[in-house]
């Protein structure tokens, strides 16, 4: 897994030392349920995951220079056998409360959009959110997805929710590019 440098953040692959970082946002009520998962309840339970994340490659650490603690996660993944198909993935991401509104997902998201579309050749990758998430719906907008359409899925709770869904393209991307939109 490679690390992605932008101007203020570092992806860089996670690691077991980030374990009490991860606890320390994954924990918090206000997180995980607004990306469709239950905060965690102990530090066995983030170790858990973690080790998931680490095995599969998928996740970055976000980091902001210069420090290397992580504040949040950020992966590309392939989700179902239809996107292995399509050379699609879908994009996620958590961020610690105390760094919102900082622009730092937009950021990290075309970071990635770039990874996903440069290096991976991805035709396409996909990005959602509950009718909750309205800082999710911000970084979306900001990062250019358009709407495809919404799913049920099932919450932390195994409540059905509507996720909305959006898309971009290579070529969406690449237009993006073209119209220096993206910030580097």
């Amino acid at each position: 897994m490679n690390t992605l440098v932008t101007k203020r953040l570092i992806l860089r692959p996670l690691r077991l030392t980030d374990l009490a970082a991860f606890y320390a946002y994954a924990k918090k009520p206000n997180i995980g349920p607004m990306a469709g998962w239950a905060p965690h309840q102990s530090p066995a339970e983030s170790l858990k995951i973690l080790k998931m994340m680490i095995a599969e490659k998928e996740v970055w650490g976000i980091t902001i220079k210069p420090n290397d603690e992580i504040v949040g996660t950020i992966g590309l993944h392939e989700r179902n056998l239809a996107h292995m198909i399509h050379r699609a993935k879908e994009i996620g991401y958590a961020l610690d409360d105390l760094y919102w509104g900082q622009g730092l997902v937009p950021e990290a998201v075309n970071e990635v959009l770039k990874y996903g579309f440069e290096s991976q050749n991805l035709a396409t990758i996909i990005c959602g959110h509950s009718g909750e998430n309205h800082q999710s719906r911000r970084v979306i907008d900001k990062t250019g997805f358009i709407y495809s359409h919404h799913e049920i899925r099932q919450d932390h709770e195994n409540e059905d929710i509507i996720v909305y869904v959006y898309k971009m393209t290579k070529e969406d991307y690449e237009k993006r590019r073209q119209d220096d939109k993206i910030i580097d």
